[in-house]
């Protein structure tokens, strides 16, 4: 077979793959919010009200629309994180812990005399990507040179994370006698400006969308990228062909740990907060699992689902707030549909549609089975 017959299936195949994951996320999706409308049925007094404010709220107003995006930016970010560290078939939940040391170095950049000057933003971005790749390098070389299980000890330096962070915040970093769980607001040079006056859309949306690109790059157009895939996929593998598995984990583990340090910064330095607070990330980090899940931990699926995770996720807020529907509900909406997209869930009817449309069922199978 030629090499253009080669790529010209390699290319049917990517397609047919698309295609395929996309529905199944779509069905999912509805499956699930079918499920949704029945859960609010039973927990509502004016369940059509309220399930039209989960459809519709997010998209009803400029301030709102700012909510979902500046959602999607920051869900975008932990997903890359966790897609990460899943592709090298490792399963560090540090995420959380290096948005807080993140966080906590961007606010000492902001509250220093750095922060009153042009490089607060950068200085403080910088900073906090250091101090989260620091962090994330702890459970990855804990786990290569001693053995440590990486879910165990990244889960403790989360904890220490957040316990430092409410420490700090509370003996050194409030204004003295205040009493207060908030430092001052920081310099306006040391703020994201905000992209869409009057919302929460900052330049941290621009930041989400050049992490998208970088994290592809690196995966599918470098030579650590390569190596990281297949110590993903078969690590003694890896190791037969001359890879160091244990130095690409590790590397990644720390590239993750500088995203979830990025996403810390968005948060500090954000329109949405502007100041360092404790628990000031609200268990969004430990989203991206799920956004990593359900983009089977691709780049460039990863702001497709954020972009319809953080819609879900801002219009059962609003719902919440709006209604009389628990934002519990979304998060049974939420866990069917992750049931769904990361099990073997397949579209029912697939063999009546190919036959409807003149396909072989068989052949589409094997050119699945193929990819």
């Amino acid at each position: 077979m030629s090499m253009t017959s080669e790529a010209v299936l390699g290319r049917k195949a990517r397609w047919a793959n698309i295609r395929r994951e996309t529905g199944r996320a779509l069905a999912a999706a509805l499956i699930a919010l079918g499920v949704a409308f029945i859960i609010i049925l039973f927990t509502s007094k004016a369940p059509l009200e309220a399930f039209n404010v989960l459809l519709t709220a997010p998209i009803s107003r400029p301030r709102t629309i700012g909510l979902w995006i500046d959602d999607v930016a920051k869900l975008t970010i932990t997903g890359l994180a966790f897609s990460l560290v899943f592709q090298a078939r490792q399963f560090s939940m540090g995420v959380q812990g290096q948005v807080y040391v993140g966080g906590l170095a961007a606010a000492y950049v902001a509250l220093s005399p750095i922060g009153a000057t042009w490089l607060a933003i950068p200085v403080g971005v910088l900073c906090a990507m250091i101090a989260g790749g620091f962090y994330g390098f702890i459970p990855g070389i804990a786990k290569a040179k001693l053995g440590a299980n990486e879910i165990v000890s990244s889960l403790m330096l989360n904890y220490i994370a957040i316990e430092l962070c409410n420490y700090l915040v509370r003996t050194q970093l409030v204004p003295p006698g205040s009493g207060v769980l908030t430092t001052n607001d920081f310099p306006a040079t040391a703020v994201f400006p905000a992209l869409v006056a009057g919302t929460r859309i900052d330049i941290g949306l621009i930041l989400a969308i050049v992490a998208v690109l970088a994290v592809w790059f690196a995966l599918y157009r470098t030579a650590w990228g390569l190596k990281l895939r297949l110590v993903g996929h078969n690590a003694q593998f890896a190791e037969y062909s001359g890879i160091r598995s244990t130095v690409i984990m590790v590397s990644a583990m720390t590239v993750a740990g500088a995203l979830g340090g990025l996403l810390g910064a968005m948060f500090v330095q954000g329109q949405s907060y502007g100041k360092l607070t404790i628990l000031f990330e609200g268990g969004l980090a430990f989203e991206g699992i799920l956004i990593a899940i359900v983009a089977r931990s691709r780049p460039l699926a990863v702001p497709v689902v954020a972009l319809f995770y953080g819609y879900l996720r801002q219009g059962a807020q609003l719902m919440n707030i709006r209604t009389d529907v628990p934002s519990e509900v979304i998060g049974v909406v939420t866990a069917i549909i992750i049931l769904l997209v990361a099990s073997s869930f397949s579209l029912p009817g697939r063999k009546f549609f190919a036959r409807l449309f003149g396909r072989d069922p068989a052949s589409s199978a094997v050119m699945e089975a193929g990819k």
